[in-house]
Order: C-alpha cells, then sequence, then structure tokens
C-alpha cells in the first residue's frame, strides 16, 4: 500500500495516503464496503477509535472492516494512527479527512446541517412563542428534551392551527389535516399532544360543533316551547349554534368564568343560586364569544373572571372579558391575586411567559391583572388555579 508518515517512533506512528484520490472523489467500492463506510461516518467524530469501528462492523464484518480501512487509508479519506504492540504494527484509529465533505458525497446529514436545522427549528418555536394562540404550546417544545424531528412536525402543527384560527376555519379533523399534506398528515399521538393544549372543539377542529360548557341555575328558552333547566345536571355543554336560537334566558346575577376545566366542574357542583358559570375552554375563540355574546343579550350582568395566574392567564382574561367590553358591562378578575404566588412548588416563568409579560408592559389593565403581571415580573414564577380554585 503507497502511503507516507505524518510522525512516527519506536511505538507510534501516523500514515496517511501516498496518492490520495480524495476530496476530489471518492474510490470505487463494493456495496457492502460502501454500505459499513455509511455506518462509520454517520456522527460528528473527526476521530474514531478502531475498536469503535469494528463494534459498528459486529463479527460478521470482521474481514471486511480491515480490507475497508486499507482502501480507505490508500484512498485518502482517512489517515491511521497505528501502536506497535506484540511484535507488529495496530490500527488504534482512523481519522477522517474532510469529514462534512465526505459525509455530504455520501448522502449523510452533517454537523453543520444539523446545526442550521436546530437554528432553523429554534427561529421557528421563537415566532410561535410571540403567538398568544400557539405560544405556551410552544415554550413546551422550546424547553423539551425531544427528538428534532418530533419537535419539527408539533411545530408544524402549531403553524398551521395558527393560520386555521386566523383564517376562521371550520370543519372535522381531517380538514385541519389538509394543510399538513393529506387527511391522515395528523397521527393520533399528534391529535392528543394537540388536545392536550388546546379545546379543538372550540377553536373549530372536530366531528362537533364549536360548544359552550355552561353551569348553574339558568334557564334557557327557545322557540315552540323549548328550554333546558341547568339544574339538571352540574354542567351541560350546548352547540354554539344552538345559542343563536334562543329567545329567552333566566338572567343570572352575575357570570362567573374559570379557565381550567378541574376548578370550573368543581365550581360547578357546588354553584351558589344565581351565578351562571362558564368554561373559558382555552383561549376564548370566535366561537365561545358569539356563544357568550348571544347569551349576554338576553340575560345581562357583570362578570368575574378566573384564569391561570401567569402571563397567558391574563391575556385568556382579557380575551375573555371581550363579550362584556362589547355590551358595556362591568367584569373583573377574581382569584387571581398577586397572593396567589405565595405557594410552594410554582413553575419558574419561560421565554413565551416573559415574551407576554413584554406584551402586556404597556397594555392599559385593570388593577387587578396589572398588580398580578407586576408580581409576575418581579417574583419570576407562575401558578395554576387548580390549586386553590
Amino acid at each position: 500500500m503507497n502511503t507516507r508518515e505524518l510522525s512516527a517512533d519506536r511505538t507510534r506512528r501516523h500514515r496517511a495516503a501516498g496518492a490520495p484520490v480524495w476530496p476530489a472523489s471518492l474510490p470505487a467500492l463494493d456495496v457492502d464496503e460502501r454500505e459499513l463506510l455509511v455506518d462509520w461516518l454517520r456522527g460528528s467524530a473527526d476521530t474514531r477509535r478502531w475498536q469503535a469501528l469494528l463494534e459498528v462492523a459486529g463479527a460478521a464484518r470482521i474481514e471486511l472492516a480491515a480490507r475497508l480501512a486499507d482502501k480507505a487509508l490508500a484512498a485518502g479519506l482517512c489517515t491511521l494512527k497505528e501502536s506497535f504492540e506484540r511484535g507488529r504494527w495496530q490500527r488504534s484509529s482512523l481519522l477522517w479527512v474532510e469529514l462534512e465533505a465526505l459525509q455530504a458525497a455520501l448522502g449523510l446529514p452533517t454537523q453543520s446541517q444539523r446545526d442550521a436545522r436546530r437554528q432553523a427549528l429554534a427561529d421557528r418555536l421563537a415566532a410561535l412563542m410571540d403567538d398568544a394562540l400557539a405560544g405556551e404550546a410552544a415554550q413546551g417544545l422550546a424547553e423539551s428534551r425531544m427528538a428534532v424531528g418530533l419537535v419539527e412536525a408539533r411545530a408544524a402543527l402549531l403553524e398551521a392551527l395558527r393560520g386555521w384560527v386566523g383564517e376562521g376555519g371550520a370543519g372535522l379533523r381531517r380538514d385541519f389535516a389538509l394543510r399538513l399534506g393529506h387527511t391522515k398528515a395528523v397521527s393520533e399521538g399528534e391529535w392528543q399532544w394537540l388536545e392536550r393544549h388546546f379545546d379543538l372543539p372550540a377553536l373549530g377542529i372536530g366531528a362537533f360543533a364549536p360548544e359552550l360548557t355552561l353551569a348553574g341555575h339558568l334557564s334557557l328558552h327557545w322557540p315552540g316551547g323549548l328550554r333546558v333547566d341547568m339544574g339538571v345536571a352540574p354542567f351541560i355543554t350546548l352547540p354554539v349554534e344552538s345559542l343563536a336560537a334562543l329567545e329567552r334566558v333566566t338572567p343570572p346575577t352575575r357570570w362567573w368564568l374559570i379557565e381550567n376545566r378541574a376548578s370550573f366542574e368543581k365550581q360547578a357542583a357546588r354553584c351558589e343560586q344565581g351565578v351562571g358559570l362558564v368554561w373559558i375552554a382555552g383561549r376564548p375563540t370566535r366561537g365561545w364569544g358569539a356563544g357568550m355574546t348571544r347569551l349576554l343579550q338576553l340575560a345581562p350582568a357583570p362578570a368575574a373572571i378566573s384564569a391561570d395566574a401567569d402571563p397567558a392567564g391574563i391575556e385568556i382574561a382579557l380575551a375573555a372579558a371581550a363579550p362584556w367590553v362589547a355590551a358595556g358591562l362591568p367584569w373583573a378578575a377574581t382569584a387571581m391575586e398577586p397572593e396567589r404566588l405565595d405557594r410552594r412548588g410554582l413553575q419558574p416563568l419561560g421565554r413565551y411567559d416573559r415574551a407576554v409579560l413584554d406584551r402586556l408592559a404597556t397594555a392599559a389593565l385593570p388593577a387587578e391583572l396589572a398588580a398580578l403581571r407586576d408580581a409576575l415580573n418581579e417574583r419570576g414564577v407562575k401558578a395554576e388555579q387548580e390549586g386553590w380554585l
């Protein structure tokens, strides 16, 4: 084999090709040689121990590994470090020559490409974290340890969801999935992930119409003598479309809107007379707002609004209050006092939370929400209302 010594002494030497063909071109390789070389070149290490390469090759490819190492050295794909042991020179490690160019020539991803991919993903998540709808879920992705491919897929879901809601989309899950290529583009696992973060029916995605979940001793009346007495169950979920035809609603003395589902159900089980309880299903959607607006037209009353003691909770409270603001009715945040942050086991604010606080910094907030905003900034933690409501 035509090689030259780069360095040598009695126990160690470092050899390179005497007449390399690489990096100008790849040498001719058999199919099995090329497959093993591809296996060896996965990863970003410029230097690989010979023993580690043998482990990659496995017992069935030991002779192939030796032949490939000789061919790679002769062609200039690598240089070879050896140690003198038991009367002969033994391979100790291979050092790849222009690793990334070699990986690219064999169709393998390079470290630079992986770095660029991760940076592009970080940029996508940063943009999503600035979005009121998708920001909280995007922050969870940014802080996760999931594989890049899975995070990319979920970022694409959030981007599609943001577009869907922004355009007022409504339809079945397959209609939403078409935005990602075809009707089966969203796996069951991804649907479950979306459901953990969003009330999909409220966002116009599902097999059913947008819904409003109510509780309290209310009586809803439709034409033709049709009615629903809310007292027959702890809470009742109605299609928003059905509320448009309402003729009369027994007016409550006040409405109480609650974000957390567990807190809503707990309060629904012990709802006081005269209180109309409404679940805020995530970020209030157009459908939710339309249903609530119709109820207020027939049963105007002040509102108390309760969301998590976190930056997103402030924005949710403001969005949920929109029908009251439009109707000129009073509302106030409740169970969102800064004291809610005086608890153990709270979560630190993340990047999305900080972005929301930046948006809220100059917003004209009611006094109780301004106090919570300031406390969140000062303490750097957040709390879920399920802990106290």
